[in-house]
């Protein structure tokens, strides 16, 4: 048996898989998210975000904290900041659950504080 893995093995449902992308606006302006979830077993870096801003770039990883039951939601881990210009604007995230949503988009449930976040597949 070969010790590498196909594309197609790991906890992650492959509807989830690919890059997805949301737009905050608020008083400082309107901000980008670029969501990217990978295949990994729990443990795993599954989810990359980049967040743009005005005046701020922040880069953050999380783990799949959970496996999925059959076709999700996805169980995130806390994300870490892997690259922030300046680092001061980026802080860690808390743990959040992702979910497919009926009509094909993507929603982010910061599960502490209710806070949702809605991402359309890219093109």
């Amino acid at each position: 048996m070969s010790a590498s893995s196909s594309p197609g093995e790991g906890a992650v449902p492959e509807a989830y898989l690919g890059t997805w992308s949301a737009t905050i606006d608020n008083a400082s302006g309107v901000n980008s998210r670029r969501l990217t979830l990978t295949q990994g077993q729990v443990g795993d870096d599954v989810l990359k975000l980049v967040a743009d801003g005005d005046g701020y770039h922040c880069e953050f990883t999380a783990d799949l904290a959970r496996q999925p039951v059959d076709d999700g939601p996805l169980a995130i881990g806390p994300s870490t900041v892997t690259t922030g210009k300046p680092l001061s604007s980026c802080t860690p995230g808390a743990a959040t659950e992702v979910t497919l949503l009926p009509d094909g988009r993507l929603q982010r449930l910061n599960r502490s504080t209710g806070e949702k976040l809605t991402y359309t597949r890219a093109g």
